[in-house]
């Protein structure tokens, strides 16, 4: 019996590494392989012919291009899907058969139905109006019904923008929206600074007023205790005043 080493084991997995790399390398390759490659080895091709300039070509749900297409696109043999669409125009949608080298060809014409309303603001996230009808926020490119439209672009702190257009069937309207801030203090996102406060209200009154009433109150009461009072008396009570007074305290009067 044949012993496997570790060293046997990690050749025998790198090997079988390296084969999935060069299968998936492969796939990838043929995957990518142009339409003229994919022609020689027997596959079908589509030309997709319209004066739609600008309609978006998809074969199968897939997007293969815009009109107009430069060359055959390639396809496998059978039947496949394919719709072309262009806001403003009705979709087309058919389906075709590819045969090996026999290209089918597919003719589209497609009908205006509405018109395109194509706009851009200075603003971001500002909300689009059509009669009244919100339809997105700009930038957008939208879809409105033929004739003369109302259209309204808000944004919260900005003065409206209205403007009307007329819309015509397959045509773009472009419109370039400058919306206007509101002025401070109609702006709710911007209110007013407080008012500065009055003479009244300011600190330094209270305090000046504080300090000249404690004056005032001093200047009553002192001379009001005092004339209620008999210095001398009051230190002759307890001393003999038959020599005369040399001094007399006062006391302070109470607070």
């Amino acid at each position: 019996m044949r012993r496997v080493t570790a060293a046997g084991r990690a050749r025998a997995w790198l090997r079988g590494a390296l084969a999935l790399a060069l299968v998936l390398v492969a796939t990838a390759a043929r995957a990518q392989r142009p339409a003229a490659a994919v022609a020689r080895a027997g596959g079908g091709t589509v030309e997709v012919q319209s004066t739609t300039t600008g309609a978006e070509v998809f074969i199968d749900g897939q997007k293969v291009g815009e009109v107009p297409l430069e060359a055959p696109l390639p396809v496998a043999p059978g039947e496949h899907t394919i719709k072309v669409t262009r806001p403003g125009f009705a979709p087309y949608i058919d389906v075709f058969k590819a045969e090996r080298k026999k290209p089918a060809r597919v003719e589209v014409e497609l009908v205006p139905v509405a018109g395109v309303l194509k706009l851009r603001t200075n603003v971001e996230a500002a909300r689009v109006y059509v009669d009244g009808k919100f339809v997105g926020e700009a930038p957008l490119t939208t879809e409105v019904a033929v004739g003369s439209r109302a259209v309204q672009v808000s944004k919260g702190g900005y003065k409206d923008f209205f403007q009307s257009v007329a819309a015509v069937a397959g045509q773009e309207v472009s419109l370039e929206v400058q919306l206007d801030e509101l002025p401070v203090g109609v702006n709710p996102y911007k209110p007013a600074a407080p008012p500065p406060p009055k003479w009244y209200e300011k600190w330094w009154v209270w305090t000046v007023g504080a300090v000249g009433v404690a004056a005032v109150v001093t200047a009553v009461v002192v001379p009001a205790y005092y004339g209620t009072r008999d210095p001398v008396g009051d230190f002759c009570k307890g001393n003999s005043c038959a020599g005369g007074i040399a001094a007399v305290n006062v006391p302070a009067p109470p607070r």
